[in-house]
């Protein structure tokens, strides 16, 4: 009885705290859950060795957790807010410290959309236009133009999103270092694009920068994510290094991608150029077209890719050396999806990627990734 008592009291403080909440009007509770059996094959061009790794990883989507809301405040006003946690079921850690996005904001339909807070990047969207996603074990050439996490969100951000005209819309953003610009710890920044969707067809054009970053990436090689990241180690017993590129400073992109989608498939382009200004100037560009078919309950995806490094020196063929530098190269990728559509909620998917390195440094080789998995969306 005592215990019935207790538990009736606690309810009622419950309810009393959260009767002025709304919970039903405008709130969304969403999410992912993926995991896949997944193995990457990396093989060492020099000498011809190949590591495995296999373990359980998100690789078509990473799985999360999320609140969306929209309220409206009259005279055409909305207020809008998004937060997002990152989950890590093959950890067994179900809220790990990975807050994903977190903003609030106002949004009106002839003066557009103010953000603030933690976003994902104008960049990020626009390399979601690829047939087969985000996918975030990351193979596509493109990708390696942004492996630093930095550039997937910014947080300490601002947004600003334009009215639509014609089916065009402009984005600024830019994310605060909140530290002196002096200091080599500061690090702004900018993104500046430009949107056009109408009927089937889609297009995007951006440039950003971020400042005070060295240039580095990962190359075909060395795993770009999943089950094997940081698992190479080079010949002195060291995990390898990410292979730059460029000197330290500003990393700026310049990013264009155009979608159409004809009766029977999606076609789509993806150019991606990251580079740094100065004496020790280098760049990465990329190219990468794929289709994507859809049938009855199956979807296929196809999407190929190269790439070009421009080095400000020579390649570091060295694997223990103290700072691994990247020498001009090229870089291809090949990327195969296969979803089965159970419903619009569950999906059961086979991907496989290779990718190749020839002439960049002591990381040239193959990287094969295949995983199986399933992806639940609610």
């Amino acid at each position: 009885m005592k215990k019935s008592l207790v538990a009736l009291a606690t309810m009622t403080v419950v309810a009393s705290a959260f009767a002025d909440v709304d919970v039903s009007g405008g709130v969304k509770l969403y999410g992912v859950l993926d995991q896949s059996i997944q193995n990457q094959r990396l093989t060492d061009a020099s000498t011809g060795t190949a590591t495995n790794q296999t373990g359980l990883f998100a690789s078509a989507a990473t799985s999360r957790l999320g609140v969306k809301a929209s309220r409206d405040l009259g005279d055409g006003f909305k207020g809008v807010a998004q937060a997002e946690i990152q989950l890590d079921p093959d950890t067994a850690t179900l809220l790990p410290n990975k807050n994903r996005t977190a903003f609030v904001g106002l949004q009106k339909e002839s003066a557009g959309t103010f953000l603030l807070g933690t976003m994902e990047t104008t960049a990020y969207e626009v390399f979601g236009m690829d047939v087969n996603g985000r996918v975030e074990y990351k193979p596509q050439v493109w990708r390696t133009t942004a492996s630093s996490d930095t550039q997937d969100r910014s947080n300490n951000s601002v947004k600003y999103i334009t009215p639509e005209f014609g089916g065009f819309t402009g984005h600024v953003m830019m994310g605060f270092s909140e530290a002196p610009d002096t200091t080599s710890t500061a690090s702004e920044f900018t993104s500046y694009g430009l949107k056009f969707h109408k009927d089937k067809l889609k297009a995007a054009l951006l440039t950003d920068k971020l400042t005070n970053t060295a240039g580095s990436y990962r190359f075909a090689g060395i795993a770009n994510a999943g089950v094997s990241k940081d698992y190479i180690t080079s010949s002195s017993g060291t995990q390898s290094k990410a292979l730059i590129y460029a000197a330290s400073g500003s990393l700026q992109r310049d990013i264009g991608a155009i979608s159409y989608e004809f009766d029977s498939f999606t076609l789509n382009y993806i150019y991606a150029k990251s580079y740094t200004t100065g004496t020790n100037a280098g760049s990465l560009t990329t190219n990468t077209i794929g289709v994507r078919i859809p049938f009855e309950k199956f979807t296929v995806a196809l999407s190929t890719g190269t790439g070009n490094v421009n080095s400000y020196q020579s390649a570091n063929t060295s694997a223990s050396a103290t700072n691994t530098k990247a020498g001009s190269g090229s870089l291809t990728d090949s990327t195969l999806g296969i979803y089965y559509n159970f419903d619009k909620s569950t999906q059961a998917y086979v991907l496989t990627s290779y990718s190749t390195s020839t002439d960049i440094g002591y990381s040239d080789g193959k990287n094969q990734t295949v995983a199986m998995g399933v992806r639940y969306n609610f």
